[in-house]
């Protein structure tokens, strides 16, 4: 094609994604020191006897030491491959909770009745 139109390489290459697949060793250093930071925060609000239902759930999720690099890495997610997606790719992904895996409670329970 001639003109404004005319194919070249940069035409016909689109929109270029520079998002990495994989987390870089700065962005998982960075992600444990977040992690480690929030239970920092979760261990001294139980310490100061704070009673509340969420500080509850977040004292029995696991702590960044007893999780996986599958669980720190990792989130789910029903449109991606696999079932999973790398955490990086989540939108602000640095400032939002990611789910960590907890023990079941009567309270929070896919097959209890208070679930239902």
């Amino acid at each position: 094609m001639w003109g404004a139109f005319k194919s070249t390489v940069a035409t016909l290459g689109g929109l270029v994604w520079k998002r990495r697949f994989r987390l870089t060793d700065t962005q998982k250093y960075r992600h444990r020191l977040r992690l480690r930071a929030v239970d920092d925060v979760v261990d001294t609000l139980v310490k100061s006897g704070v009673q509340l239902r969420a500080l509850e759930l977040a004292r029995r999720a696991p702590t960044e030491a007893q999780m996986t690099p599958m669980e720190k890495y990792w989130v789910e997610s029903k449109r991606y491959r696999n079932g999973i997606k790398p955490i990086h790719w989540v939108p602000h992904w640095t400032k939002v909770p990611h789910g960590r895996k907890w023990e079941a409670t009567t309270i929070h329970h896919p097959e209890s009745p208070a679930g239902k």
